[in-house]
C-alpha cells in the first residue's frame, strides 16, 4: 500500500475531525479527502457528474454517500463499499478510515488493469449510531436509488469492509480476517478460496452469512438476497470509544489486505474474460459453500474437529463476543468457554 493512503487513514482518524458525525466539519473535511482522492484516481462519478449521493435523514440532516464508477470493458459489475461516518469524541480509525484507505488502495492497484468488470465505489454515510439499520442509514439508500442508476441483472456481488485494520486479539490469530457471505455467490467465494492460500502473514476464514453478522453495509443486501461478502477483523475493545487511534492500527496488515482483495477481483475478472477460467464455473469439485464447508473453515481456525452435529450458529455468537472483550485471548480460552456451554 502507498504512503499516502497510510496518510489518509490518519488524517481521516484525526481527532480533530471529532468522529466525523453527520452535518460537522469533521464530516466534511472527510468527504472532501475522499472525494480529492476520487478525483486522483481518475474515477467517474455515478450520479449526475458529481461524487455525492445526497439525501435528507429523519433527524433533518443531509446524507451524503460518495460514489464513483471504474469502468471495465463489459457489463457485469462489482460493488466495493465501506462508511465514512463515526461517532462524535472517537477517531475511528478502525471505524471506519482505514477500511477507505485499502479499498482507494486497491483501485490504485487496478488503474492499469484492462478489467472487463466495472467495479462501483460506495463510501457510504450514517451507518454508525443512531442511523443504523434505519431507512437513513447510507447503504439502504443507495441500494433504494442505485436500483434507477445500475441494472443489478449484471450484479456479480458487494465486497463491504468493516474493522479492517486491527489485529485480531487471539493469540496465533492475530491476522485473521472473517470474510462473511461465501454462501451468497459461488464465484465470490471460489475467488477467496483460491487466493487465501498464497497471501503470507494473512489468515483468511470464509464463513456463512447469518442475522448475526448483519453488522455494517452487507445488511442491505444480504436481507435483499444479493451476492455480498463481508470482511472483518470483527469486534474489537477499542471499537466506539476514545481509543480507536491510528496509532493502534495493524498498517502491515491493512496492507496485506488491500493486495488481497485486488488479487480477489483480478480473479473474478478472469471468469468474465477467459473462457478457459474454469476454476470459478460450477461442478462437481467446486460445490457451494454449506455448512461441511463452513466446518472446516471454523476447525481450522480452533485447531480442533468439528462435526455436522455441531452447532456452527452458536459457535460463530461465541467467538465474536469473545473477540470484542480483550486483547489478550487465546484459543484455549475460548474453548473452554465454548465447552462449559455445551457447544464444543
Amino acid at each position: 500500500m502507498k504512503k499516502e493512503y497510510i496518510r489518509l487513514i490518519q488524517k481521516l482518524s484525526d481527532p480533530s475531525l471529532n468522529g466525523r458525525v453527520p452535518g460537522t466539519k469533521g464530516h466534511d473535511v472527510a468527504r472532501r479527502l475522499i472525494s480529492e482522492e476520487f478525483e486522483k484516481l481518475s474515477l467517474t462519478p455515478l450520479v449526475e457528474k458529481k461524487w455525492e449521493q445526497t439525501y435528507t435523514a429523519f433527524d433533518g440532516k443531509m446524507g451524503r454517500n460518495l460514489l464513483a464508477r471504474r469502468k471495465g470493458h463489459g457489463e457485469k459489475w462489482l460493488l466495493l463499499g465501506a462508511h465514512y461516518d463515526h461517532i462524535k469524541g472517537c477517531p475511528g480509525a478502525n471505524d471506519n478510515a482505514a477500511a477507505i484507505g485499502i479499498l482507494l488502495s486497491v483501485l490504485d492497484s487496478l488503474k492499469s488493469s484492462n478489467l472487463n468488470i466495472n467495479i462501483v465505489l460506495a463510501i457510504f454515510d450514517m451507518e454508525d449510531h443512531r442511523y443504523f439499520l434505519t431507512k437513513s442509514m447510507g447503504s439502504i439508500r443507495f441500494y433504494r436509488e442505485s436500483q434507477k442508476l445500475l441494472n443489478y441483472d449484471h450484479f456479480l456481488g458487494a465486497f463491504i469492509l468493516d474493522l479492517c485494520g486491527h489485529s485480531v486479539g487471539v493469540k496465533d490469530r492475530e491476522n485473521s480476517l472473517f470474510v462473511i457471505g461465501a454462501n451468497t455467490s459461488q464465484i465470490l467465494s471460489k475467488s477467496i478460496e483460491i487466493k487465501q492460500n498464497h497471501m503470507r502473514n494473512l489468515q483468511i476464514y470464509r464463513l456463512r452469512s447469518r442475522k448475526l453478522f448483519h453488522l455494517s453495509d452487507n445488511y442491505i443486501f444480504e436481507i435483499n438476497r444479493k451476492p455480498n461478502l463481508f470482511f472483518t477483523c470483527g469486534h474489537d475493545p477499542n471499537c466506539h470509544t476514545p481509543k480507536d487511534t491510528f496509532e493502534k492500527l495493524n498498517l502491515e496488515k491493512i496492507s496485506i489486505i488491500s493486495t488481497y482483495i485486488t488479487h480477489c477481483i483480478l480473479t473474478i475478472d478472469r471468469k468474465f474474460g477467459d473462457s478457459t477460467a474454469e476454476f470459478l464455473l460450477p461442478s462437481a469439485e467446486n460445490s457451494p459453500f454449506d455448512h461441511e464447508s463452513e466446518t472446516a473453515e471454523l476447525s481450522r481456525f480452533f485447531k480442533v474437529e468439528l462435526g455436522p452435529h455441531h452447532n456452527l450458529d452458536l459457535i460463530c455468537d461465541v467467538l465474536m463476543k469473545e473477540l470484542s472483550k480483550t486483547p489478550n485471548n487465546d484459543l484455549e480460552s475460548i474453548k473452554t468457554t465454548l465447552k462449559a456451554l455445551k457447544i464444543l
